[in-house]
């Protein structure tokens, strides 16, 4: 089994990015600077009523930015899996290459957008190496067909 296919390498990306995103952004709890720990006091302190559910803003804050890392870890996990597709059952799975192609472009995108260099380089990294693997085993699906057409 080769380690450094596309899906591979995308897949390892994805769980860097996971670890650091989880550890470094979520969980160091570390001092940016007196007025931004003022904002994360507040955000501690503000308890808002919502959908009949009771919470502060800070929990908001940290449950959504845990939701990103569970997304994280799915998607490595489904780049990983995708490089064990059989060239010739890559149509069954083709359209889920494409969606986490996409993803990882909106979430490079929106990274640039409202945060900063480091989770924007990971993911459009991550999506040209999903593109480059479905785009090697579309080529390796049709030449495996044609091979089976002609025998």
């Amino acid at each position: 089994m080769k380690f450094f296919t596309p899906f591979r390498l995308a897949a390892y990306l994805l769980l860097i990015f996971c670890v650091l995103h989880t550890a470094g952004g979520m969980l160091s709890g570390r001092s940016l600077g007196q007025e931004s720990d003022a904002v994360v006091h507040a955000m501690q302190a503000v308890r808002v009523t919502f959908g009949g559910s009771t919470g502060t803003w800070y929990g908001f804050w940290f449950g959504f930015g845990i939701m990103v890392s569970v997304f994280l870890l799915f998607s490595a996990t489904v780049a990983w899996q995708l490089g064990n597709v059989a060239p010739e059952q890559w149509s069954s799975v083709a359209v889920i290459a494409w969606a986490l192609v996409l993803s990882q472009l909106a979430t490079s995108i929106l990274s640039f957008q409202y945060f900063f260099a480091a989770p924007g380089v990971f993911a459009l990294l991550a999506a040209l190496c999903i593109a480059w693997g479905a785009i090697q085993k579309t080529r390796a699906g049709r030449e495996a067909s044609s091979v089976l057409r002609e025998s």
